[in-house]
């Protein structure tokens, strides 16, 4: 049984109503009956679906690597997408196999995009949710060898995992969230980030700082 916050992807492409709790990603520890959600805000609004695609490609590959470090598998993926006068509609995919790969995920997607986007309306915020989620390994063999080839793929993103741990998030990322990964989140005012990041120590880059809090300046 879902929460209640996710009962309006039963049906594919509906109109929905927002859950802020999305935004916070407050829903308590990560287990088997705890769906991952991952949702991103951006300004301006856009209508491109390329843009569009590429920020939900982003927010699988976030949601993977989540559900990677807990071990866990979706059998379920929702998607959504929150227009500019804040109106959300969504897509609910079931998969033939658990699965925590984004390579996998984001492909059907893409063939699912188009019955939820609207080339008029202008989009602000992406959305993705992992759920019906279940232990890795627990995929009983099959007579295709679709499994050890599934095996196979998530080895790869274990050593994906590796090299992220060690040079810091997306060190690695799929080609269709290129435009999301090296494009600003935000235009405009939005744009200026905090001085702490803009005053980088040492061996610091954009994703990995010392968690030193900025207390003012000395006089």
């Amino acid at each position: 049984m879902w929460p209640k916050a996710f009962v309006f992807f039963a049906s594919s492409h509906n109109t929905c109503i927002y859950n802020p709790l999305w935004d916070f990603g407050i829903f308590g520890s990560v287990t088997p009956g705890t769906p991952i959600s991952k949702t991103k805000i951006f300004t301006p609004p856009t209508s491109d679906r390329d843009i569009l695609l590429a920020r939900l490609s982003k927010n699988v590959e976030n949601a993977c690597i989540k559900a990677r470090r807990h071990k866990l598998e979706a059998r379920r993926v929702s998607f959504f997408l929150r227009t500019q006068d804040f109106r959300h509609t969504g897509s609910e995919l079931v998969l033939s196999r658990p699965t925590n790969v984004p390579s996998v995920i984001v492909p059907l997607i893409n063939a699912q995009l188009a019955t939820i986007y609207r080339p008029e309306l202008r989009y602000r915020l992406t959305g993705v949710v992992l759920s019906h989620l279940r232990g890795e390994g627990d995929t009983q063999l099959d007579l295709f060898g679709e499994v050890l080839q599934a095996e196979r793929v998530r080895r790869i993103y274990d050593g994906i995992d590796r090299l992220d741990a060690k040079y810091g998030k997306h060190t690695v990322f799929l080609g269709s969230s290129f435009a999301a990964m090296r494009g600003q989140q935000h235009t405009g005012d939005r744009a200026e980030l905090p001085r702490r990041q803009r005053m980088l120590l040492a061996g610091e880059n954009e994703r990995q700082r010392l968690g030193i809090p900025l207390l003012g300046d000395v006089r």
